[in-house]
């Protein structure tokens, strides 16, 4: 047989090779894909880590299968290995921002500082965690505005998880004038508070004084709440404690200055 003839049968049969090196590493990818969703399936983890899961598991086959199939070929390994960390780096350089974000991303899912369908504060916007996406995560406010933040963000500035430790304290302030009862005050409030479905009997409602002001007493009352509960308790009790403070005769102190003018009289008789 010609040598020519040879090296191109020998070269046609590290090409089948290469082929089917690249299909089973196709199959085992697909494979692989399928029986991790299942395991995924069974676990606590938000959609969008299972997807990055799946996703990297799968082209990292491929890439693998890939590189196997070139250096059967005859392409030397090693360059094949440096051309792919090339790419990477300047992959990583080109989406530095989406690499960071994605970074972010993989924490959030490992430490779970939130979840979706808690309420947080994040990077100053107060919302309801819809979907904790690959860059981003998808808020929506109380006003039903859908917000999304990239992660980085979210990771770099203070983060305010309202739901996660199962009830939220509510921090109220009421004036009274130093004439009124602060006692009958106080039991006014306990009344209005406890008599709230929404205000947790433990730890029960704390009623104390405050501070003492220039125009009046003020009196701080610090419920206990479900997460659920927490602002429309905030929206409620304030007008119901002014409409019962009317009705027992408390009064709610404005700012007032009593002014004293000396000499007035005697610089009034002397114009006259």
């Amino acid at each position: 047989m010609p040598l020519d003839q040879f090296a191109l049968i020998q070269f046609a049969l590290k090409v089948g090779a290469a082929i089917l090196v690249f299909l089973f590493g196709r199959w085992l990818a697909r494979r692989a894909r399928a029986t991790l969703t299942v395991t995924l399936a069974k676990t606590t983890l938000a959609p969008s880590m299972t997807r990055l899961i799946l996703l990297t598991a799968f082209y990292g086959i491929l890439l693998v299968a890939a590189i196997l199939a070139l250096a059967i070929v005859g392409f030397p390994i090693q360059v094949l290995l440096s051309a792919s960390l090339i790419i990477v780096v300047v992959l990583g350089i080109a989406l530095q921002q989406s690499i960071s974000n994605l970074a972010a991303t993989i924490i959030f899912m490992l430490f779970q500082p939130f979840r979706m369908g808690e309420l947080i504060d994040a990077n100053g916007v107060l919302g309801t965690v819809r979907e904790i996406q690959f860059f981003s995560t998808v808020l929506v406010t109380g006003d039903n505005k859908e917000i999304t933040i990239p992660n980085s963000q979210i990771q770099g500035n203070n983060l305010i998880n309202y739901t996660r430790q199962g009830r939220l304290r509510v921090d109220f302030v009421f004036s009274v004038s130093y004439a009124d009862d602060l006692g009958k005050a106080k039991e006014v409030l306990r009344e209005i508070l406890t008599s709230d479905t929404r205000v947790l009997a433990e730890p029960a409602p704390t009623i104390f004084v405050q501070s003492l002001n220039e125009d009046g007493v003020s009196i701080a009352a610090r419920p206990w709440v479900k997460p659920e509960d927490y602002w429309t308790l905030q929206w409620d009790i304030p007008e119901r404690v002014k409409l019962r403070f009317d009705a027992e005769g408390i009064t709610i102190p404005f700012p007032q200055r009593d002014v004293h003018l000396r000499g007035y009289a005697a610089s009034e008789s002397g114009m006259h």
